[in-house]
């Protein structure tokens, strides 16, 4: 007998009990799995607080881009605290990062020549 195994990963939080009844096994692994698809990406990550007035700023869309042709790598939004964290970066890769207020009240934020580490 053949088995198939399909692997699911991305940005979505899955439905457990769903994929258990439907035959799926779950796989937990201790660290996410990071996979290079592109010279874009890698092991590298850049990291930041946003802050409004001095004070951490949450749930505040972040976009990173590459500096030498403006290409979009990643969007996330920063967390409660106001940190974020952008993984699966090429390693030394020179960036730019955009904050936007996601009230309207200031204008975007640019963080430029951010190298990932």
């Amino acid at each position: 007998m053949i088995k198939l195994f399909r692997t699911f990963f991305g940005g979505y939080d899955p439905n457990y009990a769903k994929l258990n009844l439907m035959g799926y096994k779950i796989l937990r692994i201790g660290k996410p799995l990071i996979m290079v698809a592109n010279s874009n990406q890698g092991f590298g990550q850049i990291k930041g607080t946003t802050k409004k007035i001095g004070a951490n700023y949450s749930t505040v869309p972040i976009c990173v881009f590459r500096r030498d042709n403006r290409q979009l790598l990643w969007e996330t939004r920063s967390k409660a605290d106001g940190s974020y964290t952008l993984r699966n970066i090429a390693v030394g890769l020179e960036c730019f990062v955009i904050a936007f207020d996601p009230n309207n009240q200031y204008n975007a934020v640019i963080q430029d020549k951010v190298v990932s580490k």
